[in-house]
């Protein structure tokens, strides 16, 4: 049995309770939202108010779902049917759930079943081919801009017809059309096409609503236009919506997540229950008064208090330190008593607001030898031996994904040139079939000498008989063919060195981590696999419990914890970013950014700036302290120290 009281405070109880209709929870940070998610989940199937089947719930990332069905499993032991994704997870199951069943709808949707899903990199590549098939220069126009600002429009669901500027709208048609021929689709797609398939097809709209009559949504104030209006339409005939968040943590306005809606949303649901959980389980009551003594200055905020039971706690210490080197020092060397004092460095974190902050915290870091993770850094999957693995499989899962095949062609080395791929790529073009059916027909194709299209030949056949083969074995095995037959496995070790030796352990643990998959799902597929792959996010690979100091960007701390948190470069210019001081709404989101780091801390919070730093073709720049450290109160710190560390 469940114990639905002793595990939880009133206002959690009260959260679970409520049987239907729309709720709009509150929870501050460390309150325990994914125990009231869990277990709410699990009181409505207990009490038989609904099936798992009619449970939808959404999170952002992969590892909140992972978290979320484990802890739901334990509760219930079972009830695998439920949903429990994330956005864009959600979205890929229902169009190809649709799609195999409704082969009318291919084409609303553009695409089939099949499609691929092209991450941020691929994206980008393909782009680059749009922007020079419209003589466009990429100087003028980066291909990162361009995929951004593409991106952004199907955030907003933004019709082509209200696209103002005429360069975007013609590059935006021609990608949308390129994605179409090469069956793919990209992460703005999925939410985007959703939509478009609900508002188009009524009845596959009504089918997934009675199929989901509870729908959960966490992180509700990082949505965007087009996830709003997707969790409306599934929502609108049973209104059983749950949204969980906390308007405080609203920070990533530049990916398109709109704060107005959870400000919003007793507008939308003008009969909504409204919760509000402010008892933190995380932090001290130090930390937390630190913390909400900032974020009480924003103006647009739904007004909430976090207070606990936990102890008083540690003072927060604040260091200014002369320049950057020192205030990097300074932090290694707190880290290194610490650590003699018996800390777990795993439990130990380093946030900066920009990127390039890491650099010196790394080179000391390396030189006081502490063992560090840079969180965010390049993704196992986007290296490029693994993305060059990757794109087999996805070559022989979708034969139309012209990106995957022009990457893979001659990757080993098949004397196969840019060149020749050229003439490919203007055959297919010409004859408006896809750069694999191209490939097919090389013979037909001019200008390409008999040895090299006796080589491309080769390559075809060892393609259709991976494709043949695809079905007859399982995943981890036909990957270890893939790899040893294309001769990539062995081509990493031609030249011995220890970049060759690191790219093939990457492979080996790519194949070890495609075993451990195949023994939770054993009954996965190659498109599941793939499509597993295309959704991860930095945290998804992020452990946790490795025996190093994690260091990363403010953003990529929000959903995390550790014992110790060290916010760097407390900085007017860096926290808040000088881009944010003319807009009081990215000024207050800077300040719900310095909130996030800061009740990231369980025990202890060091708070540090340097009152120099190095600028380009040398020399500094003096800086001044961040406004937002004045709008703490003196009481919560041991002491201000202002002292210059020798390095």
């Amino acid at each position: 049995m469940i114990d639905f009281i002793s595990d939880l405070n009133k206002e959690q109880q009260r959260a679970i309770k409520i049987q239907k209709g729309p709720i709009l929870i509150l929870a501050g940070a460390g309150s325990g939202k994914t125990r009231v998610i869990t277990y709410r989940i699990a009181y409505l199937i207990h009490k038989r108010y609904a099936k798992p089947s009619n449970i939808l719930a959404i999170t952002f990332t992969n590892k909140a779902a992972d978290e979320m069905r484990t802890r739901i499993h334990n509760l219930l032991k079972g009830s695998r049917s439920m949903w429990i994704r994330t956005f864009h997870s959600t979205c890929a199951k229902i169009l190809r759930e649709t799609l195999c069943h409704k082969k009318s709808l291919h084409r609303i949707v553009g695409v089939t079943e099949r499609f691929t899903i092209y991450d941020e990199q691929d994206q980008i590549s393909l782009v680059k081919e749009c922007l020079k098939d419209l003589n466009i220069d990429v100087r003028d126009f980066p291909a990162s801009l361009v995929s951004s600002t593409i991106n952004r429009i199907k955030q907003n669901l933004q019709p082509i017809d209200t696209i103002d500027d005429e360069l975007i709208s013609n590059v935006y048609t021609y990608y949308k059309k390129r994605l179409a021929e090469y069956n793919a689709v990209d992460f703005g797609d999925l939410i985007m096409k959703v939509v478009e398939l609900f508002q188009n097809d009524r009845d596959t709209l009504r089918y997934y609503q009675e199929r989901f009559k509870f729908i959960m949504v966490d992180e509700y104030q990082d949505t965007n236009k087009a996830q709003y209006v997707l969790t409306k339409l599934l929502a609108e005939k049973y209104r059983n919506l749950c949204v969980v968040g906390d308007d405080d943590q609203s920070i990533y306005s530049w990916r398109g997540a709109e704060i107005r809606n959870i400000l919003d949303f007793e507008k939308d649901f003008p009969n909504a229950a409204v919760i509000k959980l402010e008892q933190n389980y995380r932090s001290t009551k130090t930390i937390l008064e630190a913390a909400s003594a900032v974020v009480k200055n924003n103006e647009y905020r739904k007004p909430k208090t976090l207070w606990c039971d936990n102890e008083e706690g540690e003072k927060l210490d604040f260091f200014a330190a002369q320049d950057a080197h020192i205030e990097a020092a300074y932090v290694a060397r707190r880290i290194i008593e610490a650590k003699l004092r018996g800390a777990d460095l795993s439990e130990i974190a380093v946030f900066y607001r920009i990127n390039y902050q890491s650099r010196l915290f790394e080179e000391t870091f390396i030189r006081f030898q502490i063992p560090y993770e840079v969180v965010g850094s390049l993704k196992f999957y986007e290296r490029a031996e693994i993305k060059n693995v990757l794109a087999y499989l996805r070559v022989i899962d979708n034969r139309r994904d012209s990106v995957s095949l022009k990457r893979i062609v001659n990757v080993p080395s098949r004397r196969i040139g840019y060149k020749t791929i050229e003439r490919i790529e203007a055959y297919s073009k010409g004859h408006l079939i896809s750069l694999y059916d191209a490939v097919l027909k090389i013979d037909d194709i001019e200008g390409i000498d008999g040895k090299t299209k006796n080589r491309i030949k080769d390559f075809v056949t060892m393609m259709e008989k991976f494709i043949k083969n695809s079905n007859d074995l399982n995943l981890y095995e036909f990957t270890l063919q893939v790899v040893k037959d294309t001769g990539y496995l062995d081509s990493l070790d031609q030249d011995k060195t220890e970049k060759d030796y690191i790219r093939r352990k990457n492979v080996e643990e790519l194949l070890i981590s495609i075993r451990d998959y195949i023994k939770q799902r054993p009954d996965a597929t190659l498109q599941d696999y793939l499509e597993d792959v295309s959704l991860r996010s930095e945290i998804d690979e992020w452990d946790g419990t490795v025996q190093r100091v994690s260091l990363m960007t403010l953003h990529n701390a929000k959903g995390l914890e550790f014992d110790t948190v060290f916010v760097t470069g407390l900085e007017d210019g860096l926290i808040p970013h000088h881009k944010s001081q003319y807009d009081l709404s990215q000024y207050e989101e800077e300040r719900r950014l310095l909130y996030v780091g800061i009740t990231r801390a369980r025990k202890k919070l060091y708070l540090t700036y340097a009152q120099q730093r190095d600028i380009m073709r040398g020399g500094f720049m003096f800086t001044e302290l961040s406004p937002f450290f004045q709008e703490i109160p003196k009481r919560v710190f041991a002491s201000t120290v202002e002292a210059d560390l020798e390095i």
